[in-house]
């Protein structure tokens, strides 16, 4: 089978956007995420790597503050709400809640969700097209 290249384009303006997205592991909860390759997110994630390193130095950054950190990166730049919550949204209490190492799995939620605003959905072509020679067998 031969992929067909388009379908593999990236919606930009959905990844920007944001786009309602259910979490599997929770019937009837939705987060509106943007992507996380939106460049915003991804210059404020790369200066807070660098923050964190100089601050911890040679140790491991702890686990309860890089959840955090992010939390509050996704409260600010890749939620927009949520739906099946017991809490009605707003940026102020998702700012809360991210940032709260208890509710790691919230943040890894809401992590998931974005990723898969940006998946895309891969269509095959039956005969083989192009110039790229079929991948031999490994010896």
């Amino acid at each position: 089978m031969v992929v067909k290249l388009s379908s593999l384009k990236a919606d930009l303006k959905r990844e920007e956007k944001g786009d309602w997205i259910e979490f599997p592991d929770w019937p009837g909860v939705e987060f509106n995420v943007s992507s996380l390759h939106l460049p915003a997110y991804q210059t404020a994630r790369d200066i807070l790597f660098k923050r964190l390193s100089r601050q911890h130095k040679k140790t491991a950054i702890p686990s309860a503050v890089m959840v955090g950190e992010l939390g509050k990166l996704y409260a600010k730049h890749i939620l927009h709400g949520w739906r099946g919550l017991d809490v009605t949204y707003s940026m102020d209490k998702a700012l809360e809640i991210l940032a709260d190492p208890e509710y790691r799995n919230v943040v890894a939620a809401v992590e998931y969700c974005a990723g898969q605003v940006s998946e895309t959905d891969i269509e095959f072509v039956e005969d083989e097209v192009g110039n790229s020679a079929k991948p031999s067998a490994a010896a």
